[in-house]
This record gives structure tokens, C-alpha cells and sequence, in this order.
């Protein structure tokens, strides 16, 4: 029973986490692609003749060398005067083998002046190409034919005759069902990868009318094969299989588990999911969701289209639904109430004291051009471009070990150079980073989009990616506490900066991450806040008597209850008043994890300034490790276990305000 719900939790909880060094090409290269290519070739062919009287010999006469970035040209002539050109490929960069691949190389060879981070060396090349065909997606729908002609012949469950043993007639027979399940579990696991692979390449290349369609289509598709998988669950329980294929799960499981599968295979649900789908790709497809006029129509379909889906599982709305289902979270959205209120009341005043020493600090006069050039190079410059943001990152990166069980010792270093070594990580024009795990191959890969590629940010990718390195997915976390892998990253390599940067360069820096850790704090519970009106109809905040004066909250009042929102927590100078329109469709009700986990990675700041970096580090990797002693930990007991502040505890609350304060 195990695999049957790991695959549920996996595939409820499929979210992204918004040139390659995988280039978009190469995802869907083909085999034949490949086997037809004439690149290392020893000689050139003879252009094909369209002379019937004359047959040519051509005589290579010129070569123009090729370069790293540009093919050269192979000239050639026959005797009658007729000359043809063939072609040759780019060379290539030649990288410093030498060098860590996640560290700053430049090209070794002649005459190219290329450098930043060397090209992955294409160990997961044929793992990651999009290759999901016709005939994959026929041998699913045999595998699952075979299995339904098994469960519909099968006798009915009799309790008295069908219940559970090792040995057998019945154990035999479920065997071989089981031998089919298994194979049709693995298609299912590779075709949701594939999905996975599509939405990756279409990122990559959004221009990219063949991108586009491929990850539409595989969308389609995801809906419907979840929809296969799992209308199987009722037959066989119903069958003489049930007591084998439910094994060691309580009925209360099974009967939540039935109910979740049928819902799975309902075509209203299906429908919906499809249609949200179709609103997603709108969105990404817009140029400026902040002035759209179609951004708060789209929105209102795609809310009444959650709440629905929440309503046919059995939830009041589509946030009781997601807190705990998608999210994991161990908390409702009505505890998130008395969490706003802490922010209100203790953070917001100190990110407007932290913005107003922001602000004081840019309009100084007293830095040098190396004050500037350390600013620059964690706050402004890609980590993949800039010499000075990819050392210092590495070298933070070098002083980061941890295990708490001799079998899983991992360095942040060795990991760090297979991403950027292996193929795995990708960069491409969708404006956001993220790390997703591809179950089918066990393999988590990032993703870093235009202007999201800064050392911080890259930083705070590598928490996530950690995470899935160590733990593999294999626990039920909640979005709180991944979020907390990476945003505490980043908040220890900004304490690790403090050496490594003139002294009023980083005080630039400290007030700028730290100012931007706070406006990440505010947006996402002012999104939260948002979200729980939106999707509940009732709103009881400053402005309430206006947006709630006809009792409904209507598409055109969106943007005023937000402006309102903002207003309410006393930050309406500092947000953008449109921020809603660009993360409530990608991630819905997902922001109040942002809230959480940057609190509590600012507590790890804390401690590394009042404490110690060593302490400040034992406390973060145990957000990791907790699992090789306490495995089944809500998010609330490992910050505990972490020695570290519960987000629901006031004292929280009351020394950050202080400590941010001071700064």
C-alpha cells in the first residue's frame, strides 16, 4: 500500500516552486536526431550534382576555422568553375577541467575571451530530453486495459472466503496483479516526469510555439492518466484482492483513500482542473499582469474553479483544501489570523524602520568604487556572470557540512558541483527559480529564469535542492519547512558575508537582503489575507465597509481590497499595490509559507549575530536531519527540535522586532 499513496501525495503536491545549460534543443533532441548527424564526420560529402552532363570533383580550396561560438566554412571546387560550401560545427568551449564546475572558469581556448560557469557535462543528457510518445501513451492504456480485465473478472470480496495470506491460490493470483499495478505505476511516475520535463523546456523558451503546445498538451494529459490510475481503486476493492491490495491500512485510510480516488476520475473535477489549466498558460502568456484588464476575470473563474474542486473533496473552500492537502501545513487558515496580527503589530513597524535605514544608507556619499562593486555583486549581478558573486558564494557554500547519521554524510560542496556539473540545472526566460523532483528518475533539478539569478537567490534554490538530495522526497513536509531550507540558507550566507565584503559594502547588502526578507514577509501574508477573503467572500479589514457594502467581493474590487490590505498593515508606502495579479494564479494559496519561513529564517540571523554562525548553523541543518532521528515531525516540532521559535509563539514576534530594530 505504501507505493499506491506515495504516488497520491506526490502528485497532489506537484507545484513549481516560478540560455539552459541543458539548452532548450536538447530536452527534445531525438535518438534519430542524433544518429543522423554527420558532425564527426572525417570527410565532407560531395554536394549532391545537378549537372547530368558533368559529373563534379570538387577540390577543398578554403577553410574558414571554426570558433567556440560559430561554425567554420569548408570551400570547395570542381574544374568546370562551380564551387559549394559544407558547412563544419562550433568547437565548443574547452573549459578548465580543474576548477570546480560550480565555480567561475573561463575558455582555455585561443582567441575566446568566454567565461562564467563551465557547460554541464551531460550526465543526465538522455534522462532529461522530452520523449514521451504515442506509443508510450499506448502501452500505458494497454497496461491499464489488462489490469481492469483482471479486477472486472475477478470474484467479489466474500470475507469469509478472501482474506489475507502469504501463501496460496488468492496470493498467487494477486501476484500477478500486482506485477501489473507495479507496471502501470512506473508508466504513470515517467509520464507525470515528462509533464515535468515539458513545463521546464516551455520555461526555457516561452517564445516557443512547439514548447507551449507540448507542455499544453502533457497537462491534458496528466489530468487524464491521474484520472486512469486511479479509477482502478474502487474495483479492487471490491474484488478478492481487496485484503492484499489494501494491507496494513486502517478502513478509516481506505475509505479517505477511496473517496480521494474516485473524485480523481470525476469528470466535472477533471474539467475544472483542465480549465484552470487553460487559465494558468493565459496568465503566463501575458506581457504586464499588472495593467491587464483580463487579470481579475481570469482570476474570479479560477477561484470559483477552486473552491468547486474543494467543495466535490469534500472541503467548505478551496483553502481549508490546500492548508492541509496540498501544503501540509499544521495549521488552518483561521490560525493565520493571530500570525497576521503578530506581523502586524511587532514586524511591520521594523521593516519600515529597516526601509527608512535602507534609504538613508543609499543617499550617503562616503563609499568607494569597492564599497559598490561588493554591493553590486550579491544585490544586482547573476551568480553565472559575476566572478566576485560566484566565489563568494562557493566559498560559503565550502564551509557547509552536515549529517546526523554516518550513511547520509553530505557536503553543501559535492552537491553544489553536481547540479552545476550534471545537467540538471537549467536557465531559461520564465521570470523565477525553482527546484522540482522528478520521482521517475529520483533526480531533483532547478530551474533559474531572467533576472533570478543572483547569488541570493541561487542560495535559496540549493536549500530546496539540499533537501531533496538528503531526504529525497520521501517525507510528507510541509511547504513551510522547505521554504525554511531556503530562505535560512540565504540568511546564513549573508552572515557569512560580513568577512568577506568591505565593511560599508555589506552594510549595504545586510540592509538590503534583509529589507528584501521583510518585504517578502509582508507581501505574502498581505497575499494570504488577499486569498482567505477571496476565496471565503467576506473581508472584515480597513475598508471592509466599502468592499463588503453589497456583501460579495466582485472582480472589479480586487484591486482596492488589496490596496486596502496593504493599507491595514501599514505598509501601503512600501508594496506594490499589484502584486496579487502575478501570484495568486501561479501559486494559490501558497504565499503565507514565505510569511512563515522567512520569519524564521531571520530568527537564524539573529542567533548568528547573538549567538554564534556555528550555532546558527546547527540549528539550520537540523531542519534537515531531523529526519534521521524524528522522521514524522510536524513543522512546528522540528523548529522546536531545531531550538528555535515556533511561528505561533509571541516571543518570536518581540525579538525580531528588536534585534531588526538595532540593525
Amino acid at each position: 500500500m505504501k507505493k499506491i499513496l506515495s504516488i497520491f501525495l506526490m502528485l497532489v503536491l506537484v507545484i513549481s516552486l516560478a540560455g539552459c545549460s541543458l539548452l532548450t534543443e536538447k530536452l527534445f533532441q531525438s535518438i534519430d536526431d542524433i544518429k543522423n548527424s554527420t558532425q564527426g564526420s572525417d570527410e565532407p560529402k560531395d554536394p549532391p550534382s545537378d549537372n547530368t552532363d558533368h559529373t563534379h570533383d570538387f577540390v577543398l580550396y578554403e577553410t574558414l576555422d571554426p570558433k567556440c561560438d560559430t561554425g567554420g566554412v569548408e570551400k570547395y571546387i570542381c574544374a568546370c568553375g562551380e564551387k559549394r560550401e559544407t558547412p563544419t560545427e562550433p568547437l565548443g568551449h574547452l573549459w578548465d577541467e580543474n576548477i570546480e564546475a560550480s565555480r567561475f572558469n573561463s575558455c582555455q581556448r585561443d582567441g575566446c575571451d568566454a567565461f562564467g560557469i563551465a557547460d554541464g557535462n551531460g550526465r543526465y543528457d538522455d534522462t532529461l530530453i522530452f520523449n514521451f510518445t504515442e506509443e508510450k501513451e499506448a502501452e500505458i492504456a494497454e497496461k491499464y486495459e489488462q489490469l481492469f480485465a483482471l479486477l472486472d473478472n475477478a470474484a467479489k470480496y466474500d470475507s469469509a472466503l478472501h482474506g489475507y495470506k502469504t501463501q496460496g491460490k488468492l496470493a498467487e493470483e494477486y501476484a500477478a496483479v500486482d506485477v501489473l499495478h507495479t507496471e502501470l505505476y512506473e508508466l504513470v511516475l515517467y509520464a507525470v516526469t515528462q509533464m515535468q520535463i515539458a513545463e521546464i523546456a516551455y520555461y526555457c523558451d516561452m517564445e516557443n510555439a512547439d514548447m507551449e503546445e507540448r507542455y499544453s498538451y502533457m497537462m491534458d494529459y496528466y489530468n487524464e492518466i491521474l484520472a486512469t490510475f486511479y479509477s482502478l481503486s474502487q474495483p479492487m476493492y471490491d474484488s478478492c484482492y481487496r485484503e492484499f491490495f489494501y494491507y496494513g491500512m486502517t478502513e478509516e485510510e481506505i475509505k479517505a483513500y477511496l473517496f480521494d480516488s474516485n473524485v480523481m476520475s470525476d469528470e466535472e473535477y477533471m474539467a475544472l482542473n483542465a480549465r484552470n489549466d487553460a487559465i494558468k498558460l493565459a496568465f503566463y502568456g501575458l506581457s504586464d499582469p499588472a495593467s491587464d484588464s483580463s487579470v481579475p476575470a481570469l482570476y474570479a473563474e479560477f477561484v470559483k474553479n477552486n473552491n468547486r474542486i474543494a467543495q466535490i473533496m469534500g472541503y467548505d473552500n478551496y483553502l481549508e483544501y490546500a492548508y492541509k492537502n496540498e501544503y501540509a501545513r499544521d495549521y488552518t487558515y483561521r490560525d493565520v489570523s493571530k500570525i497576521a496580527e503578530y506581523i502586524k503589530e511587532y514586524i511591520a513597524p521594523a521593516y519600515v524602520s529597516v526601509y527608512n535605514k535602507y534609504i538613508s544608507l543609499m543617499q550617503g556619499d562616503r563609499y568607494t568604487v569597492k564599497d559598490a562593486e561588493d554591493y553590486y555583486s550579491q544585490v544586482i549581478n547573476s551568480f553565472f556572470e559575476s566572478e566576485k558573486a560566484n566565489t563568494h558564494l562557493n566559498d560559503y557554500i565550502d564551509i557547509m557540512t552536515f549529517t546526523s547519521n554516518p550513511d547520509k554524510q553530505i557536503s553543501f560542496s559535492d552537491a553544489f558541483n553536481c547540479l552545476m556539473s550534471d545537467g540538471n540545472l537549467f536557465r531559461g526566460e520564465y521570470e523565477a527559480a525553482f527546484v522540482t523532483y522528478l520521482d521517475a528518475f529520483e533526480l531533483p533539478v532547478a530551474y533559474f529564469g531572467t533576472g533570478y539569478d543572483g547569488p541570493f537567490t541561487v542560495a535559496h534554490e540549493f536549500g530546496h535542492y539540499m533537501n531533496e538530495v538528503y531526504n529525497k522526497s520521501g517525507y510528507n513536509q510541509s511547504f513551510d519547512l522547505l521554504e525554511m531550507h531556503s530562505h535560512g540558507n540565504e540568511m546564513l550566507y549573508l552572515y557569512f558575508l560580513e568577512d568577506q565584503l568591505t565593511k560599508n559594502g555589506f552594510k549595504l547588502v545586510e540592509a538590503y537582503h534583509i529589507l528584501i526578507t521583510l518585504d517578502t514577509v509582508m507581501a505574502a501574508i498581505a497575499v494570504d489575507t488577499f486569498e482567505r477573503a477571496v476565496y471565503t467572500g467576506s473581508y472584515t479589514g480597513t475598508g471592509a465597509d466599502v468592499i463588503m457594502a453589497d456583501g460579495v467581493i466582485s472582480a472589479d474590487e480586487y484591486d482596492s481590497l488589496y490596496q486596502y490590505i496593504l493599507i491595514d498593515f501599514g505598509v501601503a508606502d512600501y508594496q506594490a499595490a499589484e502584486y496579487w495579479r502575478y501570484v495568486t494564479v501561479t501559486s494559490p494559496c501558497y504565499y503565507v509559507s514565505y510569511s512563515v519561513s522567512a520569519l524564521s529564517a531571520l530568527q537564524l540571523y539573529e542567533m548568528a549575530n547573538n549567538v554564534s554562525l556555528d550555532a546558527a548553523k546547527e540549528s539550520y541543518l537540523k531542519l534537515f536531519t531531523y529526519t534521521d532521528e524524528k522522521p514524522y515531525l510536524n513543522t512546528e516540532e522540528v523548529l522546536l527540535y531545531a531550538g528555535m521559535y515556533s511561528y505561533r509563539d509571541e516571543e518570536l514576534y518581540k525579538s525580531l522586532s528588536s534585534f531588526l530594530k538595532a540593525l
